[in-house]
């Protein structure tokens, strides 16, 4: 009987040091909702550092994607981000120029960031940082 329950610990902590790897080495597994439209392609900027997240200074990150743009939601995974604590920005550019485009203080294209649920958040470093797993963020439009 002890030897049984020897056994079914040793295995349940084998399952739980694999479950805690394989959620480890997944990565950043990124959902992007709202997306309004088809049109051109989300840029997706990650940052590992305040400074760089804070100036949005597309210089530090320690990742960066375009995801073509669909409807409702994307879904992009950064596989090899398994450390931490990561921040997220991310545009919706619709007309391709690489840039995200204002007018008279208006957003002409869609902005999301980990730690910002609403259009106006404008979370730190701290306020929009995340670990690998699954991260959901929103895209807000001004149109």
């Amino acid at each position: 009987m002890l030897r049984n329950s020897l056994q079914l610990a040793v295995l349940s902590l084998c399952i739980g040091t694999f479950a805690d790897r394989a959620s480890a080495e997944s990565g950043i597994n990124l959902i992007v909702e709202g997306v309004r439209n088809e049109h051109r392609n989300i840029l997706v900027l990650v940052f590992d550092n305040a400074a760089g997240f804070e100036t949005l200074n597309y210089e530090t990150v320690v990742d960066i994607a375009e995801i073509k743009a669909q409807s409702g939601s994307v879904r992009y995974t950064f596989g090899q981000l398994n450390e931490g604590p990561y921040a997220i920005f991310l545009f919706h550019d619709e007309n391709g120029d690489d840039d995200l485009n204002t007018k008279g203080g208006r957003l002409l294209e869609g902005i999301g960031a980990t730690g910002a649920p609403n259009r106006n958040d404008e979370p730190d470093f701290m306020g929009a940082s995340v670990m690998p797993g699954n991260v959901t963020v929103r895209l807000h439009y001004d149109q």
